[in-house]
């Protein structure tokens, strides 16, 4: 599957891809998240063909300017329940966690994360996926709002300093 745009073009990640992706992650953590020194030291980046590519239950999609170069990202992985705030909500194998949403400053606001977002879903709703969570905080700009204008909605939130919220999508198409 590939969504071209004038500008772009979405498709699913590679192992020949995994370095540029790992190229434009890395630098967009430490933009969004300035004050948490480790935030790029995941499990998921250390070992991203095996998170993202090689696993048929996981994917990352990728948006590629005309010059080849990453200038948006999103991912889905199962969820395992390794979240304390809404440990035992989901029914496990029917729950995917969507992660690594990053879109190039440049192209925000201009529909690109949310053509990333219909990707994901897509892909979820073909594999049997049922709901999508994640987590996002509200002092992210414009994070929380555009999770809700996606159809997220608020499952928990904690009041800690990152001010994490909890939220989740059904996209199981049931037939009449």
């Amino acid at each position: 599957m590939a969504i071209s745009h004038k500008e772009w073009i979405i498709r699913r990640v590679t192992a020949n891809d995994v370095a540029a992706a790992l190229a434009f992650i890395i630098p967009m953590l430490h933009e969004v998240y300035p004050n948490i020194p480790d935030v790029a030291v995941r499990w998921d980046l250390a070992n991203m063909e095996e998170a993202y590519v090689s696993q048929e239950n996981s994917v990352m999609f990728a948006a590629f300017d005309n010059a080849g170069q990453v200038v948006g990202t999103i991912a889905i992985r199962p969820y395992d329940d390794r979240i304390e705030a809404v440990r035992g909500y989901y029914d496990l194998p029917g729950t995917a966690e969507l992660s690594r949403c990053y879109v190039k400053s440049s192209l925000r606001r201009q529909g690109l994360a949310g053509v990333l977002v219909a990707a994901i879903e897509s892909y979820c709703r073909q594999y049997g996926y049922q709901t999508i969570c994640l987590h996002t905080h509200r002092f992210l700009p414009g994070g929380f709002p555009f999770w809700l204008s996606q159809g997220y909605m608020i499952r928990t939130e904690r009041t800690e300093e990152i001010e994490t919220v909890y939220m989740d999508k059904d996209v199981f198409i049931k037939h009449k």
